[in-house]
């Protein structure tokens, strides 16, 4: 029985069905949007029967691939789960028609790697550092566990004096290799830059590595700062400057932007509001007062997410409780301290987070109605919203994008779970992922709510009120995160 029309010849526009005790066949057109895997213009003839690894194999046997690589298959949206027949008597295709197949390499299901515990709730996790985890925590702390650190291997940063909602790395070129910055922020208002130095390996647990020290208080909200993000680097080679910058959010709809070259906007330490205690205690170390070059306004509710344009440094996108998604230029009037929004898109709902994919103009959100929403950027695009990924059963509290794959992510809800998308999928994840059970803990009636994801291509991590991270492996992905020494 012949399975495979000759490449570029379509096969003959008849039944699907074969003759009498013969198994049925399907007639599909298989195609891909991933240039690397293109295969010439073909119908193929096919049984019914065949599920994904059989589609696999033809793929591989066409690319005439040594090694073969295992694909998905797209189908009107939908992930192909079942067997060519069953996915049309689920679905009412009828067999008589030429089914378009999408195909796209595929990823492995991830392998949880590990838990680790938490002083308290999780509102933000970053492992854009290789090896690291940083956390921080509705204790008022931020974690950073490292496999560079020596037994325990774990650095604890404390001077906030409410909740941190917000953490990240700060890449900078500044300063000697050893001294490494992270910036946090939270519900006291106050910003917050971190030094903190990797000792040697061979230091014993005995000897408490150097504890991480305040150099900046930054100084502009007057509600919690809901998101931290820092300008990323490397730059590119267009850029005029590679001084680190910071983005912060907050509740009182302003968004920040700081520029933390030494010298720059710099004044007092801003300690207002700690008693004269700690206020001594402080003032002992070297803290400078941050003031921002550039205010973003145009939000008339909370921001929830701030950040960045992944390769142009005049750009910056936010969203917030006011349900519009906004772009920021920021090179534009560079010599005001004052800026307003260039572009602003609205949607029907608060949302909760913001990622920008790897797909150029492309950015995803989380909304309180469950949903994903993409968001093309393009000027010439036709609507706010270019499409809509549903599947989560709570609000979407979290998205992390993929650093290489331009149409992958992962998100994180009040659901208590974590899914992995692939944006061609839009009726179903790739993945849905539980969080497991704390070991010891007594059952909870209502399930933890996930409050942050981040992933590097390598680990997908997730936290939230069950006071623990959980870290997962997922092979076969790319990572872009620097190493941590």
């Amino acid at each position: 029985m012949s399975i495979i029309a000759d490449v570029g010849q379509p096969v003959a526009s008849t039944s699907a069905s074969t003759l009498a005790g013969e198994e049925k066949q399907i007639a599909i057109r298989l195609s891909t949007k991933d240039a690397a895997y293109q295969i010439p213009p073909a119908k193929f003839l096919v049984p019914a029967s065949w599920r994904r690894f059989h589609l696999s194999e033809l793929i591989n046997k066409v690319l005439e691939n040594d090694s073969p690589i295992p694909f998905d298959f797209l189908i009107d949206q939908t992930l192909l789960r079942s067997s060519l027949g069953a996915y049309c008597a689920a679905s009412g295709t009828s067999e008589e028609v030429v089914l378009e197949v999408e195909f796209l390499p595929s990823t492995l299901p991830p392998q949880l790697e590990s838990t680790l515990p938490s002083e308290d709730w999780v509102s933000d996790v970053s492992v854009s550092v290789r090896g690291a985890i940083l956390t921080a925590s509705y204790a008022g702390t931020l974690s950073l566990q490292s496999s560079a650190l020596p037994p325990p291997s774990t650095l604890t940063f404390a001077g906030h004096d409410l909740s941190v909602l917000s953490a990240t790395y700060v890449p900078h070129p500044l300063g000697s290799e050893d001294k490494h910055w992270i910036a946090s922020g939270g519900l006291d208002r106050v910003g917050r830059v971190w030094e903190y130095t990797i000792p040697p390996l061979s230091l014993t647990a005995e000897t408490a590595p150097p504890a991480p020290t305040t150099i900046h208080t930054l100084s502009l909200h007057q509600a919690p700062i809901s998101s931290v993000r820092s300008r990323p680097l490397p730059l590119s080679s267009t850029t005029p400057t590679s001084s680190p910058h910071l983005l912060t959010a907050s509740w009182d709809g302003l968004i920040g932007v700081w520029d933390l070259t030494p010298g720059v906007n710099e004044g007092d330490a801003d300690l207002e509001g700690a008693d004269r205690k700690k206020k001594r205690r402080r003032q002992s170390t070297t803290v400078v007062n941050k003031s921002p070059v550039s205010v973003l306004r145009g939000h008339t509710n909370k921001v929830s997410r701030a950040v960045f344009d992944r390769n142009d440094v005049t750009k910056a996108y936010s969203a917030g409780w006011d349900h519009t998604v906004r772009s920021w230029d920021l090179s534009i009037g560079a010599e005001s301290s004052s800026k307003v929004c260039t572009h602003s898109l609205t949607s029907d709902k608060v949302l909760l987070d913001l990622a920008q994919l790897a797909a150029p103009n492309l950015l995803a959100t989380g909304s309180t109605d469950r949903l994903i929403s993409l968001w093309d950027l393009r000027s010439d695009a036709t609507q706010n919203i270019s499409l809509t990924l549903s599947g989560h059963t709570a609000p979407v509290s979290s998205i992390a994008a993929h650093p290489t794959s331009s149409l992958l992510f992962a998100s994180g809800s009040y659901d208590s779970t974590v899914r992995i998308w692939d944006a061609r999928s839009a009726k179903q994840a790739l993945f849905t992922l539980e969080l497991p059970e704390r070991e010891g803990a007594e059952p909870r009636k209502e399930k933890e709510k996930v409050l942050a994801v981040d992933w590097d291509g390598e680990r997908l991590v997730a936290g939230g009120e069950g006071a623990q991270v959980v870290v997962w492996r997922v092979s076969g992905q790319e990572s872009k995160a620097p190493a941590a020494e």
